[in-house]
Formats: C-alpha cells, structure tokens, sequence
C-alpha cells in the first residue's frame, strides 16, 4: 500500500508531463503557450482541466517563457475510440480547430524567422481598385479660386509588392494610377510664365513695387510668376513608388510603420495651354506611415487599412510655370472596422490629396470603394 502511494505522483506527473511538449515542433495541431499571458492560460486551462485535472501550464521548473501543447493527445482523450470512428474523427478536428480559434496563441521568435523566411521566399504582391466620388478645387477663368466645388467620378488602381530583409525592414514596390479630375491652365494668351496682367489691390498674384525707386515703371509691374489655375479638366496620374523602413524593432508585432524612399511619375491633361505639354513628369523623396491593424512579420502582404504620405516633389510644370517645387500630401483610412479585412473583401474609404506651395494649390477629397482584381474577376465572370 505504501509502494502504491509513493508510485500514484510519479505515474500522475508522467502522464501530465506526456501532454505538455517543451520541444520546438511544427505539428498543425501544437499550440504555443505564451506563459506571460494569462488571458490565453486561463483560456486553455479551462478547457484542459476538464480533460486532465492536474494539467499545470508553464510550470516552475521549465527555462523557457513558453509551452508547446499537442492537442492530438488531449483529443484522444477527451474523444476515446480505437479504432476511431468517422464521427470520434470528426469531433477530435473540430475540437482541436475550436481551441485553436478560441485560445489564440502568440508566435515565437523562432516562428517567427520562419515565417519571415517563407514570405520572403513566396510571392508578395497585393493588388487593389477603387472606384468612388471626388471632390477637389475649381477655378473661375480669371484664376480666381472657387473652393472644394468640383465634383467628379475617381477610379484608382494600384499593384504593391513586399519583401522582408531579415527581420527588420520591410520594401515596398508600388506602381499605380488615378483617373479623376484637377486644375489645369489652359489660356493660350496667358500661358507664359511672365504674365502681362492689372493685379487689383489685395488679389493673388499681386506683385510687389519697390517705391523707393523713382525710376520704376509700367514695366517693372507687369511680371507675375505664382502658379495660378483657370479651369479643372479630366487627368491620369501615373506613378511608381520605392520605400523601406529602418526603424522596426527585431521582435514583436509590427502593425505599423513609418517608411523613406521616392517617388516617380506623370500626370496627363486633355487641355493645356499651346505651348505647355500635355504630360507632366515629377519626382522627390517620400516618407510614409503605413497601418495594418495585423501583424505584417507573420501575414503576407496586404493593403494595410490606413496610410499617409508626404513628399517634396519638383513638377516640370505647374499652374503654368516650369519646374515648381511642391508639398504634395497624400492620405487614406478605410472606414469599416474589419481588422482583418483583405482587398477582395472590400472596403469603404476616404482619402485626400493635397498639392502644397507658393501660388495656386490643388486640394481634393475623395470617398471609394475598393476591392481587388481577383474579387472584380470573380464577379464579371461568375467563377
């Protein structure tokens, strides 16, 4: 009697510790204990217990801050059959699928090498399209700014492709379009870029008169040179976008991320002024803020649910003058709060893109709806 007392413990702590596996594994079936979370303890020592009363999640004696669970054995238990029937099969995938769901597990950062590596490795490339309502500024024939009265159709698409370098800075390749309208200077007779003009007092591109000087005449007061705009007409704007990230940490999630590179393209018109070319070439350095609400070290690539940008661009030509320097803002958040949300699910979003500097400036805001090629594909075609 005694013997058995002794012997009772040790065989209860075999079988306990047969359940908990301390070794790295790949098994679909394991689950990661993150032994500094107690939410997700609790959550599977509920469930655990009922099984094996004695289970103890990360016990005192292990070294690592983690545990591996093989749930194939605690589901043999809790659904007994030998030979397993159809239906025991059954109960055991959804039983283990349902714990799995329910008590979400955080990745290891050996898992998470891992992934970095197979995402790497595999094709990183998202695509969206958008279509939706603008409205952007307009202006009377004299150059006079009507505010945010223009209001047109917008489609956008754009193709973005994602590597990870190591663990730590995620490049970004985008190459992309939007079609919607914006001003342009159309007037023959004003289209150089000193202007002949009667500027009233007060009003903009008013130039400033030396009158110290006696000699000043008619002639010194005649040269305008701020961009100005008469007339908004339809445009395609092309562009192609390189950016990384050097601020990430070596762990954790990264939901976010502030990003450097640059920024290259051309905006067509279907009016100008004669002796102004129908297609404008810019480019300048970029930063960017982008936000996916999910963990892009372990996810594939993805539209992510906001982003902002901000560049110091030069225009070959704007509002009528050569080789402008501009501010150019670009942002966009999606509206629905799907955390999860992939393109080919759709989202609704807002969007606004600002053209920033010294004369006439280019404001614009837009509401679309956006989902990817595949999900457009499946609807034109039924498949």
């Amino acid at each position: 009697m005694k013997a058995l007392t002794l012997i009772a413990p040790v065989f209860l702590s075999f079988c306990v510790t047969s359940f908990i596996s301390t070794a790295d594994t790949s098994e679909a079936n394991n689950i990661i204990v993150d032994c500094e979370n107690n939410e997700q303890k609790t959550c599977l020592s509920t469930e655990l217990k009922t099984i094996i009363p004695a289970i103890e999640l990360c016990s005192q004696e292990q070294t690592k801050n983690y545990d591996f669970i093989d749930l194939d054995l605690f589901a043999v238990k809790k659904f007994p059959s030998d030979p397993p029937t159809d239906i025991t099969k059954q109960s055991r995938a959804d039983w283990i699928n349902a714990v799995l769901k329910l008590c979400k597990d955080k990745p290891t950062p050996e898992e998470i090498e891992k992934n970095n590596a197979v995402f790497t490795e595999s094709s990183s490339w998202t695509n969206q399209f958008m279509v939706g309502y603008a409205i952007a500024s307009a202006y009377e024939d004299d150059g006079t700014h009507k505010g945010l009265t223009e209001q047109s159709p917008l489609a956008q698409f754009s193709f973005d492709g994602r590597w990870l370098v190591g663990k730590k800075a995620p490049i970004h390749w985008e190459i992309g379009g939007f079609l919607a309208s914006s001003p342009s200077f159309i007037d023959a007779e004003d289209s150089s870029s000193e202007l002949d003009v009667d500027p009233e007092p007060g009003a903009e591109g008013e130039v400033e008169v030396d009158t110290d000087d006696d000699t000043a005449t008619d002639e010194d007061v005649t040269s305008v040179t701020k961009p100005t705009f008469n007339d908004v007409v339809g445009s395609l704007d092309v562009y192609t976008k390189l950016t990384t990230s050097f601020w990430n940490d070596d762990s954790g999630v990264l939901k976010d991320y502030f990003a450097v590179g640059g920024i290259a393209g051309f905006k067509t018109r279907d009016k100008v002024a004669d002796d102004l070319d129908a297609v404008v070439y810019y480019y300048g350095p970029i930063l960017e803020y982008r936000y996916y609400g999910k963990d892009m070290r372990t996810n594939k690539n993805s539209i992510p649910r906001g982003k902002v940008w901000a560049g110091y661009l030069r225009f070959e030509e704007y509002g009528g003058l050569e080789d402008q320097d501009r501010l150019l803002l670009v942002g966009e958040w999606q509206l629905n709060d799907n955390d999860e949300a992939e393109p080919d699910e759709g989202r609704f979003v807002v969007g606004l893109k600002a053209n920033l500097g010294e004369g006439a400036d280019d404001v614009g805001i837009y509401f679309a709806y956006r989902s990817g090629f595949d999900s457009i594909q499946s609807f034109l075609t039924g498949k």
